[in-house]
């Protein structure tokens, strides 16, 4: 009996050893939050989808969050410390960079042509505003929102952030611990323009334009643009009378930016021959462009531009050209 005794000591020893141990493994080390988006600063927005990256706030690569819709949804969190960056998922055009780091997460666009609203990716060579020509040309982004929240702390209690100040200047409040509520706002410029009293626009087949002095890339957690000067082409609408019209996404300008913004045209008429409108003072909108009430939304307003009579009987539209006449000075019809 004694023997038995001494055997079944050493065995309830290790039976609780194991059983300490299996409770510590079991802790919970990730926390049940739900994401939701208050569109407030973007009344109008429409994306398909958000994602959202929870990046360590020691650095190293986030995790990323894919929700459908705007209103957002769950996620499982490890305990600890975040920054958090979100943006819409849905879009085509635009590109990311550095997506494994909160500071330097970044987009951009792919390299394109001034004609490519005309002719697409196999658009041939035309000419570029003076002083543009070194400058790379790329497309221009699609609409963004996103925001950033900060000193995101995850406890097994729920969650503790602030986030930036919204746009309409409150503060951001955090009514339940157990979601983080972000901020969405446009990230990118809507540029509108519209080119007034344009002579033989009813001759007028294909038609778009450039404008110069853009940045090409955009930093999302800081909203930095990069210093580089880019030409972003955009297509143009005619009402068939005497103006033309038009918008485009930009990531914007630098503000220490020095060289200027300007705009070309490229038509096509009816009888085939092709035009090059640039380098005239109308076409040089850098006032309009530092001057506008909004960064965010500028209108540019362009007075005068003289399509030529077509010549009658002519070879017709032809693509394949590339002998795009240039006009520096309005053409005397």
């Amino acid at each position: 009996m004694k023997r038995f005794m001494i055997y079944l000591a050493p065995l309830a020893f290790i039976l609780t050893s194991c059983e300490h141990k299996e409770l510590c493994y079991h802790h919970p080390h990730t926390v049940g939050l739900r994401v939701e988006f208050d569109w407030r600063d973007a009344p109008q927005a429409d994306p398909d989808g958000m994602c959202v990256y929870f990046y360590p706030a020691d650095g190293g690569s986030g995790r990323r969050f894919d929700f459908t819709g705007t209103e957002g949804g769950d996620v499982e969190v490890g305990v600890g410390k975040y920054v958090v960056l979100c943006y819409n998922n849905d879009t085509e055009a635009v590109e990311f960079y550095n997506t494994g780091d909160f500071r330097s997460h970044g987009v951009y666009t792919r390299e394109g042509s001034v004609l490519e609203p005309i002719y697409g990716n196999a658009a041939n060579y035309a000419p570029r505003a003076t002083g543009s020509e070194e400058q790379r040309v790329v497309i221009c982004p699609e609409m963004m929102w996103g925001c950033t929240a900060m000193e995101v702390e995850v406890t097994d209690g729920g969650v503790s952030y602030t986030c930036l100040p919204m746009r309409g200047g409150e503060d951001a409040g955090q009514d339940d611990p157990q979601v983080v509520t972000l901020y969405p706002h446009e990230l990118v410029c809507t540029y509108t323009y519209e080119v007034r009293n344009v002579t033989n626009l009813k001759h007028m087949v294909q038609m778009c334009g450039t404008i110069s002095g853009m940045a090409g890339s955009l930093t999302l957690a800081t909203e930095e643009l990069d210093r580089e000067s880019v030409t972003l082409p955009f297509e143009a609408w005619a009402d068939g009378e005497s103006t033309v019209r038009g918008q485009f996404y930009t990531f914007g300008h630098h503000e220490e930016n020095p060289d200027p913004h300007l705009m070309a045209f490229y038509v096509v008429m009816d009888d085939g021959a092709k035009y090059c409108y640039k380098d005239m003072d109308n076409l040089d909108v850098t006032v309009q462009v530092h001057d506008a009430p909004d960064r965010r939304h500028v209108h540019i307003i362009i007075d005068g531009l003289d399509l030529p009579q077509p010549i009658e009987n002519g070879h017709g539209f032809d693509p394949s050209v590339d002998d795009w006449e240039v006009v520096e000075s309005e053409i005397v019809v």
